[in-house]
């Protein structure tokens, strides 16, 4: 073939690679700008990223350029979302669609179709992307377990052990908590310790915030001549705050105990209840603060004053894995025999979290 014929022939087929590996290249970038969801706020500025979650007030959207950031709802004036996201309405329906802003306003586009499935203004978005326990088809299973305990042989011969747990299962209306403790220890093979605590409970909401509960809780106290004390309870709560950074509620109610001694007369009386739960995370979820207080007083004469607190700090590490530090204090206004009121015990121990 000529030189002069083949020299544009090769130059052609150059430009044409040339040209199919940079849209090779570019596809990928080509396909995350198209797939990135729009949002519009109200000061005319434009965020783009990923969907998250609207639980509250805040929409979360991941970005490129800053991880994640959360936005006030109230700040957004429009949502453009490439992909279907799950979302329930104020009226307490569900939505699977596209959210699109069109000339008349906010709409949830059928995936398929692209018909319009919903006409709806962003104030009647309750939730997006909710977890399947907030809208009443699921349950979400939240816990800890820590143990410790320590072993000495020679001229000391003693060795104690520490085991304590919590499990939550949370869903929409409905929470059942299991609680509890055990801590058991000997000196020169003596027991010195020998303790328990369980508690059941169960939480029904009936508003977002009120809840009643019904409980039961079995002690037993060697050394204290506690065969086993149980509580049967039944109140109502306030749930002040409720997520994955922190937690606080009140409740109130009335219990029946009965108390079942070694030695002492057993008795049976009621009570009246008040407890506190809290936990928290700060710096930036470095640590977890957590404190739960129970007081039943009981109004006859003689009065009696039974007082458990459990107050600590959790220190996650990886893979759920974390270390606790706490103190649990308990106090009996009428202990037998004359015994002391109060028992302070500190912990060190090891633990898994899950959530």
């Amino acid at each position: 073939m000529p030189q002069s014929l083949a020299t544009p022939a090769f130059s052609y087929a150059r430009q044409a690679i040339n040209k199919t590996t940079f849209l090779l290249m570019a596809l990928p970038l080509l396909s995350n700008t198209v797939c990135a969801d729009t949002i519009w706020l109200k000061n005319g500025d434009k965020i783009t990223g990923t969907l998250g979650v609207k639980i509250s007030n805040k929409l979360t959207v991941k970005t490129t350029y800053a991880d994640e950031v959360k936005i006030n709802w109230s700040d957004i004036h429009s949502i453009d979302a490439e992909k279907p996201i799950l979302m329930q309405l104020s009226d307490g329906s569900i939505v699977n669609g596209k959210l699109v802003h069109t000339d008349e306003g906010q709409v949830i586009l059928d995936e398929e179709t692209n018909s319009v499935l919903v006409d709806t203004e962003l104030d009647e978005i309750h939730y997006i992307n909710p977890t399947r326990d907030l809208i009443g088809e699921g349950y979400v299973w939240t816990g800890n377990l820590s143990l410790g305990g320590a072993l000495n042989s020679g001229n000391s011969d003693n060795r104690n052990m520490q085991f304590n747990g919590e499990s939550i299962l949370r869903g929409l209306e409905n929470r059942y908590t299991v609680q509890g403790y055990y801590y058991w220890a000997e000196d020169n093979d003596q027991q010195t310790q020998n303790n328990a605590r369980v508690r059941g409970q169960y939480d029904h909401f009936f508003t977002k915030k009120w809840f009643s509960y019904l409980n039961t809780i079995q002690e037993k106290d060697r050394f204290r001549d506690i065969r086993l004390r149980s509580q049967y309870g039944v109140g109502t709560g306030y749930q002040i705050f409720e997520g994955e950074k922190r937690n606080l509620s009140l409740e109130g109610g009335l219990s029946w105990i009965k108390q079942d001694y070694y030695e002492e007369t057993d008795e049976n009386h009621l009570a009246l209840r008040w407890a506190v739960n809290y936990n928290q995370y700060l710096f930036d979820s470095f640590v977890q603060a957590f404190h739960r207080h129970e007081v039943l007083y009981t109004p006859r004469a003689p009065s009696q004053i039974l007082l458990y607190s459990s107050t600590g700090l959790r220190f996650p590490f990886i893979f759920g894995l974390s270390a606790s530090t706490q103190v649990d204090y308990n106090y009996d206004s009428r202990p037998v025999d004359d015994r002391v009121k109060a028992d302070t015990r500190a912990l060190f121990t090891l633990g898994y979290s899950w959530k």
